[in-house]
């Protein structure tokens, strides 16, 4: 089975690798700061639960299941300097970042697994997620951005 941020060690290993990011840490690729990154991270999570919108990117009916399936199995890792939607990037409408503290324990809140649902969430490109699902690709995506931070 795939890693998931829902799995209790899975979670705890990717808490503890946030624990290891430092504020000046430099990036390995993109241009984003460490602190960004946290926002970024954060706001992914804001977007799956439905407390931030998108309006930045329409994915049609018909194509989320082929875009859901590609993510969950055929992607095994975000590959560097890809585009994010509008709403998640630190140039665009990304939640303005507080402090690194603030913000780290901000992203380490809403990673707690009991404050999503059994059944899913409905997200904006890929239609609904499953459990499994919702936290594989989460999982997926925030190794990736711990991974451009070298932790």
């Amino acid at each position: 089975m795939a890693a998931s941020f829902l799995n209790p060690s899975d979670n705890k290993a990717l808490i503890s690798r946030l624990f290891q990011l430092m504020p000046d840490a430099r990036p390995r690729w993109g241009t984003m700061t460490a602190g960004q990154m946290l926002v970024h991270c954060a706001d992914q999570l804001r977007v799956s639960r439905g407390e931030k919108p998108v309006t930045s990117v329409r994915v049609p009916r018909l194509l989320r299941p082929l875009l859901k399936w590609f993510f969950i199995t055929r992607l095994r890792e975000f590959k560097p300097n890809r585009k994010t939607m509008h709403e998640l990037d630190a140039k665009g409408g990304m939640t303005p970042p507080i402090s690194f503290a603030t913000d780290h324990a901000t992203l380490i809140g809403l990673l707690a697994p009991a404050s999503y649902r059994p059944s899913g969430v409905d997200h904006p490109l890929f239609g609904h997620l499953s459990a499994q699902e919702f936290g594989e690709i989460t999982w997926k995506h925030l190794d990736h951005h711990l991974r451009q931070f070298g932790v």
